[in-house]
C-alpha cells in the first residue's frame, strides 16, 4: 500500500526524504555515519589532467550540496548547494598489490558532513605494478548507490565535454541529474514554503496514524529486521570502534551466468544462494532451516533527483540437509529463491505490498533527535543482505578513459562500535557488480564469531565457489 509520505512527487523537491532523512539522524544521534565506496584497479598510470577534470565535473554536479533545517517546527530539512569543495587526495607512494585494500579502507574512512560539507571525496594512487587506483566515496544522505553512480557518470561526461570546444551536453542517465533544484533555483525555500511543507507533513502524519491503526499492530521505529539471536550481554570493550572485516573476490562473470543458469537461476538468484551458503559455510545459520535475505531495490527513475532512491525486499532462502559433507547446507533448488524474490519485487513495483512501517514515516521525520535515539536502540540488522548493483555502465567503469580491471563497490559505516555492532546481530553484507567480463563480490562480516576475521570469511567464500564451479581472485 502506497503511503502518504509517497503521494507527492520527491523527485521534483529538495525536501530531505524519509530515508534521506534516516541516515542523518544515524549519524548526527548515533555517531554513526554511512558512506558509499567505489575503488577502480586501473591498469594505466595515473593521469592527473583526466583526474583533476573528474574533480570538476564532480564538483558542478548533484553531490555539490548540503543540508539546510527547516525553518519552522514540522517543516522538513532541505537540499542547498554547498561552498565546501572536498580536496582531491592523490598519493605519491606505490601502494603493493597486497596492500589495495589496505588503501581503500583507508580511503573509506574520510570524514564527510552532509551539513556543512564535504559530501563526497576523490582519492588516487600508483600501484607498484605500474597501473592505479581510485577511490570516490559518498555520504549515504547525499547519494544512495544510484546516485552515487548517475553522478560519477556525470562528473565522466563533463570532463569529456571539457575537450571538445564548443560540445554540446551528452544526453541520457547522466546528463538528467546534472543539475539540482537547490535554493536560489526553481525551488521555493522561504517560510511560506516551509509553512506549507510543516503543514502537508502534519496532515501525512494524521492520515499515517490513522492508516497504521487499521493495519494492526506497529512494528519498533527505526528497527530495520528483528533478530532471532538474543541480545547480546555487556562487554568491557563495548565502546571500542568495530572493525568489521571484508573480503574482495573477483571472479570470471561468463561462468557466473553459467554457473546460475545450470542451477535453474539468474546472476541475482546465484548471488543470494551464495551468500546464504556462505553463511551456512562459516557456521552463522543452520543447514536445514530457511535463511531471510534482504534484497536491496533501486526505485529511481529517469531525472530522479533524490538523494535516496531505493527500498529493499526479503526472502526465505530454503537450505538442505544431506548425508554427503560436501553437500550440507547447500542451497540446492534455485527456482524457489526466483519464484520468491520475483513475486516480492513484482509487488514492491505495483505497490500491492504491505509496508507496515511505511504510514509512520512522516511521524519518524519529525520526531526529536532524542525520541529518534531511544527509538534506534533495538535496531537489528539483516542477517544476509545481497545488493545486486548488476552490469556498470561502461561510462561508470572508465573513469579515467581507461576500462578498470576490476571495480569495488560497498557501503561503509565509520564510528561504529563493536558492542552496537554486538547488538545488531547481524550476519554478512554483500555487494555485487559486474563489468568487462569480471564479476566481483563484496562480502563485509557482522558477526564477530563466525564471520569475525578475512580468514574466516576467505576460507567460506572459497568453499563455496569451489562448490559453483567459480575461480576466485581475491584482492
Amino acid at each position: 500500500m502506497t503511503s502518504p509520505a509517497t503521494t507527492s512527487n520527491p523527485a521534483a523537491s529538495n525536501r530531505l526524504t524519509y530515508d534521506d532523512d534516516l541516515f542523518l539522524r544515524t549519524r548526527r544521534v548515533l555517531g554513526v555515519a554511512v558512506v558509499n565506496q567505489t575503488v577502480w584497479r586501473l591498469p594505466a598510470p595515473l593521469d592527473l589532467d583526466a583526474l583533476r577534470a573528474l574533480h570538476r565535473g564532480l564538483a558542478n554536479g548533484p553531490l555539490q550540496r548540503v543540508v539546510r533545517p527547516g525553518r519552522l517546527p514540522g517543516a522538513r530539512a532541505r537540499w542547498s548547494a554547498s561552498t565546501v569543495l572536498p580536496d582531491l587526495v592523490v598519493g605519491s607512494a606505490p601502494v603493493r598489490d597486497d596492500a589495495v585494500l589496505d588503501w581503500a579502507n583507508r580511503q573509506a574512512q574520510v570524514s564527510l558532513d552532509p551539513e556543512n560539507g564535504p559530501t563526497w571525496a576523490l582519492a588516487a594512487a600508483p600501484t607498484a605494478g605500474g597501473g592505479s587506483l581510485l577511490s570516490f566515496v559518498t555520504s549515504h544522505v547525499v547519494a544512495d548507490g544510484g546516485m552515487h553512480i548517475g553522478a560519477l557518470r556525470a562528473a565522466v561526461d563533463a570532463a569529456a565535454a571539457e575537450s571538445i570546444p564548443d560540445a554540446t551536453p551528452v544526453a541520457g542517465p547522466a546528463s538528467d541529474i546534472r543539475r539540482l533544484p537547490v535554493e536560489g533555483e526553481r525551488i521555493r525555500t522561504g517560510l511560506v514554503a516551509d509553512l506549507r511543507d510543516a503543514t502537508n507533513q502534519a496532515r501525512a502524519v494524521a492520515d499515517g496514524l490513522r492508516q497504521a491503526a487499521r493495519q494492526g499492530p506497529v512494528p519498533p521505529l527505526m528497527a530495520q529486521q528483528s533478530s532471532d539471536r538474543p541480545r547480546p550481554e555487556p562487554r568491557a570493550d563495548d565502546d571500542e570502534l568495530a572493525d568489521p572485516p571484508i573480503v574482495v573476490v573477483d571472479t570470471d562473470a561468463s561462468t557466473w551466468h553459467r554457473a546460475a543458469h545450470a542451477a535453474g537461476g539468474t546472476a541475482n538468484t546465484l548471488l543470494i544462494a551464495v551468500c546464504t551458503e556462505i553463511l551456512l559455510a562459516a557456521g552463522a545459520a543452520t543447514a536445514g532451516m530457511p535463511v531471510r535475505v534482504s534484497l536491496p531495490v533501486s526505485l529511481r527513475k529517469k531525472g530522479d533527483l533524490r538523494s535516496n532512491a531505493t527500498s529493499g525486499v526479503s526472502i526465505a532462502v530454503d537450505t538442505t540437509v544431506t548425508p554427503a559433507p560436501e553437500r550440507a547446507g547447500v542451497v540446492a533448488d534455485m527456482e524457489h529463491i526466483r519464484a520468491r524474490s520475483k513475486t516480492e519485487f513484482l509487488a514492491l513495483k505495483t505497490g500491492t505490498r504491505v509496508d507496515t512501517l511505511g504510514p509512520l514515516k512522516p511521524l519518524m521525520q519529525m520526531v526529536p533527535d532524542a525520541v529518534a535515539k531511544r527509538a534506534a536502540r533495538d535496531g537489528t540488522a539483516p542477517l544476509c543482505l545481497a545488493s545486486n548493483l548488476g552490469r556498470l555502465p561502461a561510462t561508470f567503469a572508465t573513469p579515467l578513459g581507461t576500462p578498470a580491471t576490476s571495480v569495488l563497490m560497498r557501503g561503509i559505516t565509520q564510528g561504529l562500535t563493536r558492542g552496537r555492532l554486538r547488538q545488531m546481530r547481524g550476519g554478512l553484507d554483500s555487494w555485487w557488480s559486474e563489468h568487462n567480463g569480471v564479476a566481483t563480490l563484496a562480502v563485509l562480516g557482522l558477526d564477530e564469531e563466525r564471520l569475525g576475521t578475512p580468514d574466516q570469511i576467505r576460507a567460506a567464500v572459497e568453499a563455496v565457489f569451489a562448490r559453483h564451479g567459480l575461480p576466485v581472485r581475491f584482492w
